[in-house]
């Protein structure tokens, strides 16, 4: 099966189209940018400009006034000739003669001191110039001009490094985005892969992680976690389905044995009543394994969880030991209990956890032997608590200490007494209910069940 395909909404989405929104946006900013600096440029340029030629001017026109017209003809004609400071000067009569400086900048429709573009004709072409203008006491007109086309070609020159630089840093931006959106694309599309290959039935299928990580590899870790608790639960339900068909076969095959007993004709009554009670206990044991899973399945869900309240688990612990007691002493065992003297509340579950110790105190009965020493402890700790039971029996093997915590497992030696295998798993659910953990250890001689339960606020 292909991995579905990366789409957005009206088609799909090519590898392109990202780097392209990149392009084009970080295009429209820098034009727009350029546009702005060019705006304030040109007026700090055309400000800064119209204050010289006015200073300019009023300099002139001072001139003029205070040593005469004739000094003032022969300064501006020195300025042309030099072309002085960037202006060009122009000074005609009353009547629009020229007197001194260049000629062309008369504009007899121009008022007396507003700036005003005018335009000259050299060499066939057309120069544009930003004039200023001041009447003398004299009636003589005085003019200086700036060249506009210079101002021109600097902006066009602006015009053309701008635009280098756009091209080249959109072009950046495009290659960007293309590596980019190639990384996430090829991201995505691993963790579709796996998403493909869980739908085709490879439950065992996870998300890639690299090191250090980023949001994608934090993505592929959640994905992975769900999966491996995904895959933790169809494992325990087929593990459960099968057990239950196999665990389950034999108590139900003689309860109806027995019932079938009961029901056939010239049985004795005591012989029919026989029959029917060992039906009953067939029963009985059949509705303790539901039973048993139903509270292991709770406990591995949380559901319980609403149920846990606050106890003092040096009442319990010394409840459970004196129910049990008796049993570890008919087994010819000796017990004993070692408890705080002062109470230790903790938020517990306290069906599920007097049942779990029960449960390691029943299993001691069955399994350390005659003569035996049973230990039931309570230990407390800053952040947490454990209920030990350890024993001098046989023990177990190290390498089954695992094992037997799953649902429905007995070893070989056990096979021979009754029980549904299913002790050892409400106590691992306990743990797992409380946030602890469920060991078994080597008690050198023995077996030493620890059940740590992380301790909460209360």
């Amino acid at each position: 099966m292909k991995p579905p395909s990366l789409r957005r909404r009206g088609g799909v989405l090519w590898p392109w189209q990202f780097p392209l929104l990149m392009f084009a946006g970080a295009a429209a900013a820098l034009i727009a940018a350029l546009l702005m600096v060019d705006h304030i440029g040109e007026r700090m340029i055309v400000e800064e400009a119209q204050a010289a030629a006015t200073a300019e001017r009023d300099y002139l026109a001072a001139v003029g006034r205070e040593e005469g017209l004739a000094i003032l003809i022969d300064s501006l004609n020195r300025r042309e000739r030099l072309h002085g400071g960037g202006f060009r000067y122009s000074l005609t009569d009353a009547q629009g003669k020229p007197l001194a400086g260049m000629t062309g900048l008369t504009n007899p429709r121009g008022a007396g001191n507003t700036w005003r573009v005018v335009q000259t004709g050299a060499d066939g072409g057309t120069t544009q110039w930003q004039v200023v203008a001041s009447a003398l006491p004299s009636g003589a007109r005085l003019q200086v001009a700036q060249n506009l086309d210079r101002r021109a070609a600097f902006r066009a020159g602006v015009f053309r490094g701008s635009a280098f630089a756009i091209l080249l840093a959109s072009g950046a931006c495009f290659a960007v985005g293309l590596a980019l959106n190639g990384m996430l694309l090829s991201r995505a599309r691993a963790i579709a892969d796996t998403a493909a290959r869980i739908a085709d039935g490879d439950i065992g299928a996870r998300v890639a992680i690299h090191e250090p990580g980023d949001v994608f590899d934090r993505l592929g870790l959640s994905i992975n976690q769900m999966l491996g608790r995904i895959e933790e639960l169809m494992t325990g339900m087929r593990t459960v389905t099968d057990s239950l068909a196999h665990d389950l076969r034999t108590p139900l095959t003689r309860l109806r044995g027995a019932l079938s007993r009961a029901m056939a004709p010239g049985l004795s009554e005591a012989e029919r009543i026989a029959a029917v009670e060992q039906a009953q206990a067939e029963a009985d044991r059949a509705l303790g394994t539901f039973s048993a899973l139903l509270d292991i399945a709770q406990a591995e869900t949380g559901l319980s969880r609403e149920t846990m309240t606050t106890v003092d688990l040096s009442r319990l612990v010394a409840d459970v030991a004196e129910l049990f007691g008796p049993l570890l002493e008919d087994a010819g065992q000796s017990f004993r209990l070692k408890v705080l003297p002062e109470p230790v509340l903790a938020r517990t579950h306290e069906l599920l956890l007097r049942q779990a110790i029960g449960n390691l105190l029943h299993n001691a009965s069955r399994h350390a032997g005659k003569g035996a020493k049973v230990l039931l402890e309570l230990a407390a700790h800053d952040q947490t608590l454990q209920v030990i039971v350890s024993d001098d029996g046989p023990g177990v093997p190290a390498a089954d200490r695992g094992r037997v915590q799953e649902r429905f497992v007995r070893l070989d030696r056990a096979r021979s007494t009754q029980g549904s295998g299913l002790g050892l798993a409400i106590v691992a659910a306990c743990a797992k209910l409380h946030d602890g953990e469920f060991v078994l250890e080597d008690n050198r001689p023995g077996l030493r069940a620890v059940l740590t339960l992380r301790r909460p606020s209360l």
